[in-house]
């Protein structure tokens, strides 16, 4: 890991940060994290600034290639990726999870939150001549700092006659493209890696279940927040709803979250049952002679559900870790969530081969929970 590190530059954060988020105009506010990239595209000014810039920064790596191999300068030729509106739309569609996980950034390696963990009781009602005097009064608070190391994701892509691509006039299609594709496959990778990384099974397949993946929900969930639902009977109407909106009340009452912080993830098959225990009626629209039938979205106590075929079992590390089922819920704090990256998604421009370009991929960060795991909840396997 350290020689992968000195190689890509990646030895001196703030040089990388730098590069990364400061120069793109994202600045520590929060804890030393970032704005999120999601929220800042919300400024349409801002998602002006940054349509067609890997167009932009394309033509120009690429234009200026010669063959060479990564070294500790390579960080400064990096291209982010994540900033471009085109990339973020793959998200939106692929992976609609990772979409929603506020992506930020961070200088340093480990990345480290500092949740309060206990905190004393306020002073509370006194008398006049109490409280004259309030200095020898407790109103202490712990905090129990939590380090998260980086993590790097790294793939390769073969871009066929890019160079004119991005030489054309007007947007490129990034989809269209190789480079589309492996993002894609990046944005499969991670947002499995976020449900369900577990470095502690040790693999050696570049998985979430490798040694070196960051550890997802699954891990980073408190064990009284892990619930195996398998035995819950579904056979009553609105069974389901009924017990993932108990679980939602329970960590209202118990924790005291903010209800619009709060998301419910899951499959497309849970999805449907709940789709069903709504009793879906057809929708008909005269004017286009067409019916819909189904629910597009789906609040469950005003908390939006969202579905992603990555809510599944996985199959890892040569079938020693089969993780995941259909049947799971993750009940998702987004202002406790995060990716936190020192370097987003990037990439370095290697040599030119043939009509056809080489450039590598790269990621350096991590999934946290700035609330060590409290304020949200993994429901496991309801049988549906």
């Amino acid at each position: 890991m350290a020689t992968i590190k000195s190689a890509m530059g990646l030895n001196a954060p703030g040089a990388v940060y730098e590069h990364f988020w400061k120069s793109q105009g994202f600045a520590a506010k929060d804890r030393d994290l970032t704005q999120s990239v999601q929220g800042a595209m919300r400024d349409p000014a801002t998602r002006e600034k940054f349509t067609g810039f890997l167009q932009r920064a394309g033509k120009s790596a690429f234009g200026e290639m010669r063959e060479k191999q990564v070294t500790s300068t390579t960080v400064a030729s990096a291209i982010p990726l994540v900033f471009d509106p085109d990339v973020l739309d793959i998200l939106r569609t692929d992976t609609p999870l990772l979409a929603r996980l506020p992506i930020r950034g961070y200088s340093g390696d480990p990345v480290r939150v500092n949740p309060i963990t206990a905190r004393d009781a306020p002073v509370g009602f006194v008398s006049e001549a109490a409280s004259l005097n309030l200095l020898a009064q407790s109103n202490e608070f712990t905090i129990t700092p939590l380090d998260y190391n980086n993590k790097i994701y790294a793939d390769r892509v073969t871009i066929g006659d890019f160079a004119e691509r991005v030489a054309a006039e007007g947007p490129i299609n990034v989809r269209e493209t190789a480079l589309g594709a492996r993002i894609s496959e990046w944005a499969q990778c991670k947002e499995q890696a976020i449900l369900y990384g577990d470095h502690a099974q040790a693999g050696n397949d570049g998985s979430p279940g490798d040694a070196q993946a960051y550890d997802g929900m699954i891990v980073e969930t408190q064990p009284a927040n892990i619930i195996n639902k398998a035995a819950v009977n579904l056979g009553a109407s609105d069974a389901l709803l009924k017990d993932i909106k108990a679980e939602v009340k329970t960590l209202l009452q118990t924790v005291g979250v903010n209800k619009g912080d709060l998301e419910i993830w899951t499959s497309h098959t849970l999805f449907d049952e709940l789709e069903n225990e709504l009793q879906v009626r057809a929708v008909l629209d005269q004017n286009q002679n067409s019916a819909n039938y189904g629910y597009e979205v789906i609040y469950i106590s005003g908390i939006p559900v969202i579905a992603s075929h990555n809510v599944d079992q996985h199959t890892w590390c040569a079938g020693a870790y089969t993780p995941g089922d259909e049947g799971d819920v993750f009940i998702v704090n987004t202002r406790a969530s995060a990716f936190a990256a020192l370097a987003p998604l990037f990439m370095v421009p290697l040599a030119k081969q043939g009509f056809a370009d080489e450039a590598a991929l790269g990621e350096y960060g991590t999934y946290i929970d700035r609330s060590g795991g409290r304020f949200g909840k993994y429901l496991q396997a309801y049988n549906i």
